[in-house]
């Protein structure tokens, strides 16, 4: 199933299941707070979250009007490591329409090292959200783990595995929904031992992986397969003998072998950078309909629970 068939049916899923839209104590609240690692490597993930908010938010209002949504977010980085780093907190807002202008700014930047300040995400979670005493959920979006040996064996700041539990303790007091999305193998073992150590406590969180590995594998082949093929040094003829190959060369420097200027030289390399910003496009379209889709199957499952 793609992408957008996939949304399509979780969106059904949620309409059909859910009849009544009150928790069974009458509280229509329902706070959705997206965790997202914003260092350097999560760049296209950032935009997604950044350009679907509006629309997962539109979708949720529409099928459940009767509920009380509101959304924020906590972009982190690694300031444990690297000292400039700093986290971006957008507190739960019902008016989705300021949420573009205050997310326009942010950038994936910085990280350090491989793990990143789970522990000072998780520490915003409990200290600067205002939550209120509906349903509770965190999308939590990484490609990288989080300090403290259990989380990255070979981690250089195990003091933060002691501050991780603790803040994690505190969001399973609190009755917070944690959902966590594994966008690269790094961050599996991480939300593995979260998981467990948010269970124990009586909370709810969930490991899944944001892109099934068939897809993300398509991504890939998206991604480099048109630069393979519009430039011929990547992938030349399997005919080309040397001076077919010291002919392309000269053509690629924008002379030919009379010595004159090409005047059509620029046009591969144009077509190239236009293919891969299509792939690009088509790659970072994938990305959004993916975390849509992500994002309401992950409240269906708690509206449904």
């Amino acid at each position: 199933m793609n992408p957008k068939d996939k949304g399509k049916d979780n969106m059904k899923k949620i309409k059909n299941i859910l009849s009544d839209m009150t928790s069974k104590d009458g509280n229509k609240d329902f706070d959705l707070l997206f965790l997202v690692d914003a260092t350097g490597s999560m760049g296209s993930y950032i935009i997604s979250a950044k350009e679907e908010t509006k629309n997962i938010s539109k979708e949720l209002r529409r099928l459940y009007p009767e509920r009380n949504f509101k959304y924020g977010y906590i972009f982190y980085r690694d300031p444990i490591d690297e000292y400039s780093d700093t986290h971006e907190i957008i507190d739960l807002t019902d008016n989705v329409n300021s949420i573009p202008e205050k997310i326009a700014n942010i950038r994936a930047t910085g990280g350090g090292d491989l793990p990143e300040d789970w522990a000072g995400a998780y520490k915003l979670v409990n200290e600067k959200i205002s939550w209120r005493d509906g349903e509770k959920v965190i999308i939590h979006l990484a490609d990288a783990g989080a300090h403290g040996k259990i989380f990255t064996l070979n981690d250089k700041y195990p003091d933060e595995e002691r501050k991780l539990i603790q803040e994690l303790e505190k969001c399973a007091l609190k009755k917070i929904n944690i959902f966590g999305y594994v966008i690269e193998e790094d961050a599996r073992n991480s939300f593995n031992e979260c998981s467990k150590i948010y269970r124990n406590k009586g909370g709810f969180f969930e490991v899944s992986d944001f892109c099934p590995p068939e897809m993300k594998e398509k991504m890939n082949v998206m991604n480099v397969a048109p630069m393979m093929d519009m430039n011929p040094m990547m992938n030349p003829p399997l005919h080309m003998n040397g001076m077919n190959m010291m002919n392309m060369m000269g053509n690629m420097n924008n002379i030919n072998m009379m010595g004159h200027p090409m005047m059509n030289s620029s046009a591969p390399m144009m077509n190239m950078n236009m293919n891969m910003n299509m792939s690009m496009n088509n790659m970072q379209m994938m990305n959004n309909m993916q975390f849509q889709s992500n994002s309401i199957s992950s409240v269906a499952r708690i509206l449904n629970k």
